[in-house]
């Protein structure tokens, strides 16, 4: 596996998760704002990661069309 093939699936797995976490088609409880906000904090933690991986292995992508 590549540099480039392990950013790429920690980047949609990213999203994936992301996308869970605010699906907005579902009835569920009223979250505390506290978590709510260590929830995003910690959203762009990982994404920072990401950008950091991505940089520190000169990973090359381009967007999706």
């Amino acid at each position: 596996m590549t540099a480039t093939e392990k950013y790429l699936n920690m980047n949609n797995e990213f999203c994936r998760l992301r996308d869970a976490i605010f699906e907005c088609d579902v009835e569920e409880a009223e979250e505390d704002s506290n978590v709510q906000k260590s929830v995003e904090a910690a959203l762009g933690i990982l994404c920072q990661y990401l950008d950091y991986y991505k940089e520190l292995n000169n990973v090359k992508t381009r967007v999706k069309q």
